[in-house]
C-alpha cells in the first residue's frame, strides 16, 4: 500500500511540475535570466565606479579643486561622438577623420582644464584613463537600458540578445578594467609592442616628430634608408602614423612599407606569437590604415604586415612577460622582411603602431 501511495505521490508531483512549466515555465526562465542579468550588471556598475574613482584620483594629483575637477569628469564620462552619416559613402573617411580629431582635442581640452599644471605626456595619459573611464561607463548605461526594457516588458528576445552579449561584454570590461591601474601607473601595455619594436631598431637615432603626437627615426639597415614611425611617447598616444606614413611616402618614394602591430589571437594560441602577413597592420576605425593603403597601392609598394598575437585583455594592460618576449623575435622578421623584400639603396618605412604608455 505505501508503495502505490508513492508511486501516486510522484505521478501527481509530475503533472504538477508539467502544468507548472507549461503556464509558467516562460515567466520562470525570464525570472532566473533577469537575476543573471542583474549580478553581471552589478559587478559592471562596480568596475565604472573603480575607473570614475581612479581618473578622479590621478588628475587631483594636479591640485585642482575636488568638486569642480570631479564636475567636468562626470560631465565628460556621458561624451559621445556620433558616426558620420554613410548614405554616400563617397568622403567618408575624411569626415570620419574630422569627427575623431575633433573629438580627441576636445577631451584633451577639457583634460588640460582639470590639471592645468600636467605636462603634455601627462596630458595624453589622463587621457587615456578618461577614455576608458567613458567607455566602461557605455557599457554599463547599454546593459542596463536592455535589462531594465526586459523586466518592464518582459521582452524575452531582448533579453535572450542580451544574455548572449553578455559574456563578450563582461570579457571587455574586465579588460578595461584592469588597464586603468596600468594607465595610472604609467606601465607599458601590450599595446606597446609596435612602438617598443620601432625603438629598440632605431639605435640610439634622433627623432624628430613629423604628425601630431607622431615621430620618425632615421637610420640604416644594411645600405637600407630605414625611415623608422612610431607615436610619440611616454604619455598615452597612438598619434597619427597614417598620415605620417603617407607624407613620407610622398616625400621618399620607398620601396616598402612594413606595420608592426598588436594583434587579437584566437582562443588557443599563445600569447606573444609572431605571424606575418600583407596589407596595413593597424587598428581602430580604419582612417589610418586607409592613409596608408590609398598611397602605397597608388605607387605600388609592397605592404608587409607583422603582428604579435595576444588577448584583447593583454592588449590594454601591463605588457606580460610573453609579449615582452615575442619583442627581439619580430624584430628578426622585421629585418628578415627588409633583406627579403628589398635591396641596398632603397629607402624603407618601419611603422611601429600602437600605443606608446610608458615608452619613451
Amino acid at each position: 500500500m505505501a508503495l502505490i501511495d508513492i508511486s501516486t505521490i510522484i505521478q501527481l508531483a509530475y503533472f504538477g511540475s508539467f502544468i507548472v512549466l507549461m503556464f509558467y515555465g516562460q515567466r520562470i526562465q525570464i525570472s532566473m535570466m533577469l537575476v543573471g542579468v542583474k549580478r553581471n550588471l552589478g559587478k559592471l556598475e562596480r568596475l565604472r565606479k573603480a575607473a570614475h574613482d581612479s581618473v578622479l584620483s590621478s588628475a587631483l594629483r594636479f591640485k585642482g579643486d575636488q568638486k569642480a575637477v570631479e564636475s567636468r569628469i562626470d560631465r565628460l564620462t556621458g561624451s559621445f561622438a556620433i558616426q558620420p552619416v554613410s548614405m554616400d559613402p563617397s568622403g567618408i573617411v575624411g569626415k570620419l577623420e574630422h569627427i575623431l580629431d575633433t573629438y580627441d582635442d576636445n577631451l584633451r581640452t577639457e583634460v588640460k582644464a582639470i590639471a592645468t599644471s600636467a605636462t603634455e605626456a601627462e596630458v595624453n595619459t589622463l587621457s587615456n584613463q578618461m577614455e576608458i573611464s567613458i567607455g566602461l561607463d557605455q557599457m554599463y548605461r547599454v546593459v542596463r537600458h536592455f535589462y531594465l526594457l526586459a523586466r518592464k516588458q518582459g521582452g524575452i528576445l531582448a533579453l535572450y540578445q542580451l544574455q548572449m552579449a553578455m559574456p563578450q561584454i563582461m570579457e571587455e570590461a574586465e579588460a578595461y578594467s584592469s588597464a586603468i591601474d596600468a594607465f595610472a601607473k604609467g606601465n607599458p601595455i601590450g599595446d606597446g609592442v609596435g612602438p617598443l619594436i620601432a625603438s629598440k631598431m632605431a639605435e640610439g637615432a634622433q627623432p624628430r616628430e613629423i604628425e601630431q603626437d607622431t615621430i620618425m627615426y632615421e637610420t640604416g639597415f644594411d645600405g637600407r634608408n630605414l625611415l623608422l614611425v612610431r607615436a610619440k611617447g611616454p604619455g598615452g598616444s597612438v598619434g597619427k602614423p597614417g598620415v605620417a606614413v603617407e607624407k613620407l611616402i610622398e616625400q621618399n618614394s620607398p620601396s616598402l612599407v612594413v606595420t608592426v602591430d598588436a594583434a587579437l589571437k584566437f582562443e588557443g594560441e599563445p600569447s606573444g606569437e609572431v605571424a606575418e602577413g600583407v596589407g596595413a597592420a593597424i587598428g581602430g576605425p580604419g582612417v589610418d590604415r586607409y592613409h596608408i593603403e590609398q598611397s602605397a597601392s597608388k605607387r605600388h609598394i609592397p605592404m608587409i604586415a607583422i603582428v604579435v598575437k595576444m588577448s584583447n585583455k593583454e592588449a590594454i594592460s601591463a605588457m606580460t612577460q610573453q609579449v615582452r618576449l615575442a619583442v627581439d623575435e619580430a624584430i628578426k622578421r622585421v629585418k628578415n622582411t627588409i633583406l627579403s623584400a628589398s635591396k641596398a639603396g632603397d629607402t624603407v618605412i618601419v611603422a611601429g603602431i600602437g600605443n606608446t604608455m610608458g615608452i619613451p
